[in-house]
């Protein structure tokens, strides 16, 4: 969406009106002729905010009074002021101009600071004739005008476009009036608590934690430190990391605020911004508890990567968000969900702990999540066991698409003048296909090359081997392998190279058993190519495990990156992986009865457990 500056702006009929009012207002507090002041403006009931601002600007530049800033005092949530940076300012600042809104109470720190209080007059016919002159070369008659300013304003700048008839306009502006607006029909809306949300995982744990937390809280058996009061929620578009939030204020009782990087850059400048980032701190505070969603937090960026002429700017935003985050100004009551696409892109110190050092990564929900799901949009009026059926035709579909199919599926029934029905979901849905055949065996043959190697190599321990029998049109995956893995803080560089070959188990399993490699071990991020080729990068570049080099690698695009740039690099980790690629080979010719053993149980169950898989080749390791 454009961003229209302030010239775009204040070249409006509107503006230019509400100058008028306000020219008149500044020089009854003497600002034209007396140097430095601190000034309050009373706005009119109903007062748009922003063209009042752009107003004032417009005169104090016109009157070459460049030193001035323009703050506000403004009424939210049940009728609290937000006056933190209308304070700051008039702390501050030598010249000031606060616009109070209308229904907002001028603290009385800020009445002993302002040297003159006066009220903005309402719109004014003969404001609207000069302005419509000035502003669009438009001869307005007076009493034409007179009976523009009996509508409330903001319906008549709607209106009044140039070049429309005025007839047309005050048509309109009465048969507005006179209509009386229709009464929304309100849905039903699914306003879950956090309790109820599937597919959350560990995100939906610390939320559990969380509640807990504040209850002693609130019964001040903990101090405020000891809530673990932030998180950082990563993951695809879609996932429901908004919806999670709103969730969590429900089951904590607390205020909702929801915000973004994109919201506090459009308030203007480096300091505008800085103000904004202060004030949703503040209003989270004064209302708490309360959940503050910040939104696209990555857009704030890393502090390393910044170079060029807008370094500064941005280096002082991120030290902001941090003195914000360490509550330094004071966050009690303020739980933070900072939710991003891109995590790699976030600065390593909004990171640490005390601030956003809780980071989940929300993902796709499975299969039995998305049944819930479709459950819950849809009521318990349909069958679980159809709405899992409809959850295979779904793979791929993030929390924001089953809302949606939920949504179409709705209207489908509506139109049709009944309750909505297992076939009003599936008529919407692509059709699962089947995977049989070759295209099966082919699927179970790849798998069971993952299973071999990673037992013969000891990578961890099994815990099943699947592939689909059927897929939804958005599945990447037709099958994996899945291990269980104790942690260590250090490993070998063999136990990589373990991993690198096991990641190509696949890969070589296909060209032993069927003569040729297929295309399903890379092409996308994520597959065995992408994973093997970064972990070789990192053991290359990072971690001293074959050269003595060291680069800053955050994540897979810095891996790319270093590729790319150093052919040297290039050439060695291509050498690494066809050696961890010909080693997996040996061990797949070695062991080739027991890949047919696994692929063959896999293609007629679809799993098959790691204790199965060793049920299976061990009579035939005996005997062998």
């Amino acid at each position: 969406m454009r961003s229209f500056n302030f010239a775009e702006r204040a070249s409006t009929i509107e503006v230019h009106t509400y100058a008028l009012s306000v020219r008149t207002a500044l020089r009854r507090c003497k600002v034209f002729i007396q140097g430095n002041r601190v000034v309050g403006l009373r706005l009119p009931p109903d007062a748009a905010l922003e063209a009042y601002k752009d107003a004032v600007e417009l005169v104090l530049k016109g009157a070459s009074l460049n030193n001035y800033v323009i703050t506000t005092i403004t009424t939210f949530d049940k009728g609290n002021v937000d006056t933190i940076d209308a304070l700051y300012q008039v702390r501050f600042k030598a010249a000031v101009v606060v616009l109070v809104q209308h229904s907002a109470e001028v603290p009385g720190e800020l009445v002993v600071a302002l040297d003159r209080i006066v009220d903005v007059v309402p719109m004014h016919a003969r404001h609207l004739v000069a302005a419509a002159k000035s502003a669009a070369a438009m001869d307005l008659p007076l009493e034409t005008a007179r009976n523009l300013a009996s509508y409330p304003a903001r319906l008549v700048f709607l209106a009044l476009r140039p070049g429309r008839p005025l007839d047309d306009v005050l048509a309109r502006l009465r048969a507005h009036v006179e209509t009386p607006p229709k009464q929304p029909v309100k849905a039903a809306t699914w306003e879950p608590r956090v309790e109820e949300l599937e597919g959350y995982g560990a995100a939906r744990n610390w939320a559990i934690e969380l509640i807990a937390d504040l209850r002693d809280y609130r019964e001040k058996r903990i101090p405020w430190s000891d809530v673990a009061s932030c998180i950082l929620l990563a993951g695809p578009s879609g996932t429901g990391k908004t919806l999670f939030a709103q969730a969590l204020a429900r089951s904590c009782e607390a205020h909702f605020i929801a915000t973004s990087t994109a919201a506090w850059q459009a308030k203007g400048h480096l300091g505008d911004m800085l103000r904004a980032m202060r004030r949703s701190f503040e209003q989270a505070v004064q209302s708490g508890p309360t959940v503050l969603l910040i939104d696209e937090i990555d857009a704030i960026g890393d502090r390393r990567q910044f170079s060029g002429h807008n370094a500064d700017y941005n280096v002082q935003v991120v030290n902001a968000l941090l003195e914000l985050l360490d509550g330094s100004g004071g966050r009690e009551g303020v739980i933070v969900v900072a939710t991003t696409n891109h995590p790699q892109n976030i600065d390593p110190a909004l990171k640490r702990p005390g601030r956003l050092d809780r980071e989940v990564i929300i993902e796709l929900p499975d299969r039995s999540a998305r049944g819930k799901m479709l459950e819950l949009h849809l009521g318990s009026s349909l069958p679980a066991k159809d709405l899992h059926e409809a959850a295979a035709a779904t793979s791929g579909y993030s929390g924001a698409d089953l809302a949606q199919a939920a949504k179409d599926a709705r209207r489908a029934a509506r139109r049709k003048g009944r309750g909505v029905e297992i076939d009003d979901l599936m008529s919407l849905l692509p059709p699962v296909t089947a995977i049989t055949g070759d295209e099966r065996w082919e699927a179970c043959v790849h798998e069971a090359g993952h299973a071999i190697v990673g037992l013969e190599l000891e990578v961890g321990e099994l815990e099943m081997v699947v592939v689909a029998k059927a897929v939804g049109h958005r599945d990447m995956r037709v099958g994996h392998v899945q291990w269980r893995r104790t942690q260590r803080r250090s490993r070998a560089r063999q136990a990589y190279l373990n991993e690198i070959a096991m990641m190509f188990g696949g890969m070589a399993a296909e060209e032993v058993l069927l003569g040729d490699i297929q295309d399903g071990s890379g092409g996308v991020p994520g597959s065995d190519l992408q994973r093997a080729c970064d972990m070789a990068t990192r053991m290359l570049g990072s971690l001293g495990l074959g050269a003595l080099q060291f680069y800053d690698l955050s994540s897979s695009s810095d891996l790319e990156k270093l590729r790319r740039a150093n052919p040297a690099l290039r050439k060695r980790v291509e050498r690494l992986l066809a050696a961890e690629l010909d080693r997996a080979i040996d061990i797949i010719r070695k062991r080739t009865g027991d890949v047919e053993l696994i692929a063959e149980a896999v293609f007629e169950r679809g799993v098959i457990t790691g204790s199965e898989v060793e049920e299976l080749i061990a009579p035939k390791r005996k005997t062998g």
